[in-house]
């Protein structure tokens, strides 16, 4: 089932990027395309198997304090698709062989991030919320070692790996806005765990990173 619903944002981020190239034979853009697609369904299938709860959450979350968020980003994340299929199209900037498949890789290890978020903790919603009615927790092991948010910091790397792989800088230019955006919601979400999650205080002294270690 979620191999044939992923088919559609990965085939729409490749039929988007490659009209605005004006071809369909740009190896990165399948590249990018494939791992969206492999990444994401294999992962949310192994959800229905082992967490169906959590696919539920992830699905359709009934509340959000954040719903902001999607509106937010919707358009830079188009902007990027089509700015990286225009700057192949007329060759804006170059980006060199290696930093394209660097830049595959980066959005690969951001998406394997998302993979690692999402089997360590049950409650990683898709919504800012507390989960009371799935008795919530705090979670402090895998990617929470380090630091708070991981599913966030693979945003940020997502972002960051993305205009390489589509081979346009320009293109990682258009996704500034949603790492500005995640770092908002960060502030949103940490400030309603510290408030409402019994023992959040306790694992954030511990854990004193909230997206970036040694940064932020």
């Amino acid at each position: 089932m979620m191999f044939v619903r992923f088919l559609v944002p990965a085939g729409a981020f490749l039929v988007i990027a490659s009209a605005a190239a004006g071809r369909f034979d740009v190896a990165a853009f399948w590249a990018y395309a494939a791992i969206i697609y492999l990444v994401g369904a294999t992962t949310y299938t192994w959800l229905g198997w082992r967490n169906p709860g959590l696919l539920a959450e992830r699905m359709r979350p009934p509340s959000d304090r954040d719903r902001a968020t999607r509106r937010l980003i919707a358009l830079p994340v188009l902007a990027h698709l089509i700015v990286g299929g225009l700057d192949v199209r007329f060759g804006w900037s170059q980006v060199p062989p290696a930093l394209v498949v660097a830049g595959l890789a980066a959005v690969a290890g951001a998406l394997a991030l998302v993979s690692w978020t999402l089997v360590t903790n049950p409650f990683a919603s898709a919504a800012v919320r507390i989960q009371a009615e799935r008795a919530q927790y705090v979670i402090a092991t895998g990617p929470y070692r380090f630091v708070r948010h991981p599913m966030y910091l693979a945003v940020l790397s997502f972002c960051m790996g993305a205009g390489p792989a589509l081979m346009s800088w320009y293109a990682g230019l258009a996704l500034l806005p949603v790492i500005a955006v995640f770092v908002r919601r960060t502030r949103i979400e940490d400030a309603m765990l510290h408030g409402e999650l019994p023992g959040y205080a306790e694992y954030a002294a511990r854990v004193p990173w909230r997206l970036v270690p040694g940064v932020f």
